[in-house]
């Protein structure tokens, strides 16, 4: 027998709607900073966050089917943000230096250093999420 779904309210589907939108900002600000941090090209910067709140959209609960059948992924997904903010500290530093003058006390991350550990990171992190999880 199926059951009746409860009645909501009028405020508390307005909560609703407001609650699943700030998720949603949330993530758009992540998907800008991500895609800042491998292109400068503000094309590519919108057509980003454009294909990421899409990507949200249709592909929510393949990601969530996916994240619990192998959880270590949500790892692999942290280190690849945590490597981003990396290069974003490291490439504020950069401006930084140069608004002051002093290039010396800029650090740079080479790109395919930057390419070479991104790829890494989701090799062998999605590789041990897989092992693990068997």
């Amino acid at each position: 027998m199926v059951r009746p779904l409860p009645k909501l309210s009028a405020r508390e589907f307005w909560r609703v709607v407001l609650l699943i939108n700030l998720v949603d900002l949330a993530f758009a600000v992540d998907s800008i900073l991500a895609v800042v941090a491998f292109s400068k090209d503000l094309l590519l910067v919108f057509l980003g966050v454009a294909l990421g709140i899409l990507f949200i959209r249709l592909a929510a609960s393949y990601v969530v089917a996916v994240m619990e059948r192998y959880p270590s992924l949500e790892k692999v997904a942290y280190a690849l943000v945590g490597w981003a903010g990396v290069k974003l500290l490291l490439e504020g530093s950069a401006t930084l230096a140069e608004l002051l003058h002093r290039p010396e006390l800029a650090w740079r991350l080479p790109k395919p250093v930057f390419w070479g550990v991104t790829f890494l990171i989701l090799l062998g992190g999605s590789l041990l999420a897989l092992r693990k999880h068997a």
